[in-house]
């Protein structure tokens, strides 16, 4: 795979882009193992759930006072950002948001309001740098996922971005948006947010076509890769992710019971199991094919069916 050369000092970010329930969070904890890369989960969401509502890093501390984030954000800032700072960056990323995918689709590199946003492309620039200061690491793994934000961080001519693209099988991303999930970080201890089978089958299809076509038409180093094969081939699949960052490939030990072992991490939000550290178990998580709903199952299925087909999704 080429890569692209630029004489400007560069910070490289892998960015992990997919659909939510894809296993993304599995994906960075493990990525986060591999010697040179350090995963900060879903940076998009830094100002509002780590700055403005303090939620938790995935170390259990309160992002305000975890070390690693008051490192960072003293490297970048000079110091903890105030609420207006915080407010107004929140502001901005909410830009980069879900109902620009039409527009995203059409136009995938153009950002709204593009030369407004320079002040904000430019503190992007800052704080990844800042990650790579204070971590140590040659590649910041960010997996905020949205297409949207992406076209953001591809205004910048000093981050080097590389898209691996996790998959998987929509009918089971369909299955794990219905499940009663509960949310230990979230305000008032609330469940993760749920959503109709047929929506998701919709917002799959779009968030992934209009992933493939940002990168692609961007220039950028674009690796596709599938949730059941990270499971499955643990090795294999890193391995290629791995070469897409730009690293020399490492092996992540995996037990004889096919579990690997997570150490605590920094991920600044994401899906709750980032709050796990110790042994995990690589298992497929195809609880869909016995519990759900046929009508379910079948409305996913026709929803998705070409770009499903095309990842190698059959039917079944």
């Amino acid at each position: 795979m080429e890569v692209r050369s630029d004489p400007t000092p560069t910070t490289r970010v892998l960015y992990l882009a997919g659909w939510g329930r894809s296993g993304s969070t599995l994906a960075e904890s493990l990525l986060d193992q591999v010697p040179g890369l350090v995963g900060v989960g879903e940076i998009k969401f830094l100002w509002e759930r780590g700055l403005l509502q303090n939620r938790r890093c995935s170390c259990g501390t309160p992002l305000r006072s975890c070390r690693f984030w008051v490192d960072v954000l003293g490297e970048a800032f000079g110091g903890m950002p105030d609420d207006a700072t915080a407010r107004a960056l929140d502001a901005a990323s909410r830009r980069f948001r879900t109902r620009h995918l039409p527009g995203l689709l059409l136009k995938p590199t153009s950002p709204p309001d593009a030369d407004r946003l320079l002040w904000y492309y430019e503190t992007l620039e800052r704080l990844y740098r800042a990650v790579a200061t204070v971590s140590g690491a040659q590649v910041i793994v960010d997996s905020s996922k949205f297409p949207s934000y992406l076209t953001a961080l591809l205004q910048s001519a000093t981050l080097d971005v590389r898209v691996a693209h996790i998959v998987r099988d929509p009918r089971a991303v369909a299955y794990s948006w219905q499940r009663h999930r509960h949310d230990p970080d979230a305000p008032g201890d609330a469940e993760m947010p749920r959503m109709h089978p047929g929506a998701t089958a919709l917002y799959w299809s779009a968030w992934n076509l209009a992933t493939e076509r940002i990168a692609r038409r961007s220039g950028s180093p674009y690796l596709r890769f599938r949730y059941e094969d990270l499971v499955r081939e643990p090795a294999a699949t890193l391995r290629r992710i791995t070469e897409l960052s730009g690293v020399p490939a490492a092996t992540v030990p995996v037990g004889e019971r096919g579990e690997v072992f997570v150490p605590r991490t920094h991920q600044v939000s994401g899906n709750p199991m980032r709050f796990h550290s110790g042994p995990v178990a690589l298992r497929l998580d195809d609880e869909w094919t016995t519990g759900m709903a046929t009508r379910h199952r079948y409305l996913t299925g026709a929803v998705t069916v070409p770009l499903r087909h095309r990842y190698g999704y059959k039917d079944g």
